[in-house]
C-alpha cells in the first residue's frame, strides 16, 4: 500500500481518560503496543534515515484480542496515543493504519511541526468513527505506514465507543481556520474602507477653494 505524506497535526497532550471525551463517551479497551514492536519500528526508522532499512509495510503490524461488539456501542472509535523524542530540530511526521478485523480504518497523520531535537511530545489522533454490528467479534489493530524524526518510547491504542463530547474548545479549533479567514478579509475591509475615506479627504484638502 502506498503511503501518502501526512498532514501535520495540532500535538494534543495525551492524558488518560476513562469517563466522556471529545473520543466517545466509553472507554472500551486500552492497550499498549509492545517495546519488542517499537524496537522493530525504531531501528526500521534509524536504517532509512542511514539510506538502507526494511520498509514499514514489511514489519508486521499488532493485533489485539476480539471483544463483542455491541450495536447500542455504535460509533466505535480508535485512538492511537504516542509518546516520542524527536532526534533532529524538524518537524515530526508519523501515520498509523488501524484496522477493525483486519479491514483497513481511515486516520489522519500525526505530527509537530519544528520539533526541537531531543524534544519529547505526546501526540494524540483518532480514527474516523465505525458502526459495527451487534454481536460481532472484532479485533483492533495497528501498524505504523510512515514516520519522521521521532523515536517512539510508548503507544497506546484505546477503543472508545459512543459518540464524543464536543466542547466550546473542540468547536473553536474545528472552525479555527475559517474564523481567522473571515478576521483576515474584515480587517483587509475596514483597512480599505479607512483608506478610501483618507483618500476622500485629502482630495477635498487639495481642492482649490472657487473665487
Amino acid at each position: 500500500m502506498a503511503c501518502l505524506f501526512p498532514m501535520l497535526l495540532l500535538a494534543v497532550p495525551a492524558a488518560a481518560q476513562d469517563g466522556p471525551s471529545r473520543y466517545g463517551k466509553t472507554l472500551v479497551r486500552s492497550y499498549v503496543l509492545p517495546a519488542e514492536l517499537l524496537d522493530q519500528y525504531n531501528e526500521a526508522l534509524r536504517s532509512q534515515a542511514a539510506g538502507s532499512g526494511p520498509a514499514m509495510a514489511d514489519i508486521k503490524g499488532w493485533t489485539g484480542p476480539e471483544f463483542s461488539a455491541s450495536g447500542a456501542g455504535n460509533p466505535y472509535t480508535l485512538v492511537v496515543k504516542m509518546l516520542g523524542v524527536s532526534l533532529d530540530n524538524d518537524d515530526l511526521v508519523a501515520r498509523w493504519q488501524p484496522y477493525w478485523a483486519g479491514a483497513p480504518g481511515s486516520m489522519p497523520g500525526m505530527g509537530e511541526a519544528g520539533a526541537r531535537a531531543g524534544e519529547r511530545l505526546q501526540l494524540v489522533v483518532a480514527s474516523a468513527a465505525e458502526n459495527l454490528e451487534d454481536g460481532r467479534l472484532v479485533a483492533p489493530g495497528l501498524r505504523l505506514e510512515v514516520a519522521r524524526n521521532v523515536r517512539m518510547e510508548r503507544v497506546r491504542l484505546e477503543v472508545w465507543s459512543g459518540a464524543g463530547e464536543t466542547s466550546w474548545l473542540d468547536l473553536l479549533m474545528d472552525w479555527w481556520p475559517l474564523l481567522a479567514g473571515a478576521a483576515v478579509w474584515v480587517l483587509l475591509f475596514l483597512y480599505w474602507r479607512h483608506d478610501r475615506r483618507k483618500t476622500a479627504a485629502d482630495a477635498e484638502v487639495d481642492m482649490p477653494a472657487e473665487k
